[in-house]
């Protein structure tokens, strides 16, 4: 901050004028610390402010969900073009609650052609993005997103064919996260996810895929976190043979899933047990909704590879089964293993004591009955050998367990 001082009857005054010049960088890192409402009512106040918070205010997500909210949107980037279109950083476009004006899309496309650092990118517009291929052409010429989200639905035509299949496989940037959510007829032809985001196998680490009507053929080179979660798995016996031989020929011409180190998905998805076949990673989460009388819940080899497990078991769909216990036991024969969740309809006091009787060295558990408050137990091990086992709070297991 620097002090200016003026001259009366030929002598500098010690004290400052009113006057006060302050340092723009310590404006930006003043503005930098501010909530969205702060912000919006510093603005307010001078042109200055203004003007200085404008680069911290479009560093925050901007949502735009109404026709209202894109006009007032535009309204403000355009206000100081080109100006304001660098700092826009992350952008979220959907659930629209009615039409959206012809100058409104004319003004989108201009700022996504001019937003040279968006970084993230949600879109759920489907019937918006398919009628204005301008915007789709906007958005797969972006070549700095890092995140993408995009959820839409297909047809009676093929996936091929459809226009925001195009938009995805024309994409310039290099995607470093991205969460793909495809709605359709389950006889469709399939979406793979290998082909649509080829343009960015290299640099790919974090990929969440809903309901994909085909396999992963291809290993990320660089991919270390992967979520599969289908809505519903209806491919068949014949289906899911060809699958896993797909799979295993492409993951050995590529060198398998070496980099993937989080792994999430549903047990009963047979991609999930084949990608677990073949990698190591240190965090599983996986869903248990079916019951395999003849099929082990993970085999020894998988077992021993995680450190970090997280199981959700529905009961409903095991009937009452009282051996339904029994579908832990592969899993308690990980030697690695210090984290283990089960979630809803179940004992909890029951589990814990069989994981604990069963494998001394799991040594955080935590289990959730429907919507009751998780608990949460800390295993110990005493010099003398003897297990001791003391209720913990979520605290002290958030610390090596996600919740």
């Amino acid at each position: 901050m620097e002090n200016k001082y003026h001259a009366r009857n030929g002598l500098l005054s010690e004290s400052p004028t009113a006057t006060v010049d302050l340092d723009l960088d310590i404006v930006y890192i003043i503005l930098s610390l501010l909530s969205r409402q702060d912000l919006l009512r510093l603005m307010s106040t001078c042109r200055t402010l203004n003007n200085a918070a404008v680069r911290h205010l479009l560093n925050f997500h901007v949502h735009l969900n109404s026709a209202r909210k894109i006009e007032s949107f535009c309204a403000f980037m355009l206000a100081q073009a080109p100006l304001r279109y660098p700092f826009l950083r992350q952008l979220s476009l959907g659930g629209l609650d009615g039409p959206v004006s012809p100058e409104s899309i004319h003004q989108l496309v201009k700022i996504f052609t001019h937003a040279s650092r968006l970084e993230t990118l949600h879109l759920t517009c489907c019937d918006l993005l398919k009628l204005e291929h301008r915007l789709r052409a906007a958005c797969s010429s972006l070549t700095s997103l890092k995140e993408f989200h995009m959820c839409w639905s297909g047809g009676l035509v093929s996936w091929a064919k459809d226009p925001l299949y195009q938009m995805v496989k024309q994409m310039q940037s290099p995607l470093v996260k991205v969460i793909l959510i495809f709605f359709g007829r389950i006889d469709s032809i399939g979406l793979d996810p290998a082909v649509l985001l080829h343009h960015s196998s290299a640099t790919l680490e974090d990929l969440e895929v809903y309901h994909p009507h085909s396999s992963l053929s291809y290993s990320f080179r660089a991919l270390t976190d992967l979520t599969i979660l289908p809505y519903a798995d209806r491919s068949t016996a014949a289906d899911s043979n060809q699958h896993r031989q797909l799979n295993r020929s492409v993951q050995l011409a590529g060198g398998g899933w070496t980099s993937l180190d989080r792994l999430t998905g549903c047990r009963s998805i047979s991609m999930v047990a084949d990608i677990l076949s073949d990698c190591r990673p240190s965090h599983v989460d996986i869903v248990f909704d079916q019951m395999f009388p003849s099929i082990p819940c993970l085999s020894d080899d998988v077992a021993a590879r995680p450190t970090h497990l997280r199981c959700a078991l529905l009961l409903r769909y095991f009937d009452g089964s009282p051996n339904a216990l029994d579908i832990f036991q592969p899993l308690l024969q990980c030697e690695s293993m210090r984290g283990v969740t089960f979630v809803q309809q179940c004992g909890p006091e029951a589990i814990a004591s069989q994981i604990i009787a069963s494998y001394p060295s799991i040594r955080y558990i935590a289990i959730e009955v429907d919507c009751i408050e998780p608990l949460f137990w800390k295993v110990l091990a005493t010099e003398s050998g003897d297990v001791v086992v003391d209720k913990a709070p979520k605290e002290d297991i958030s610390v090596v367990m996600d919740f």
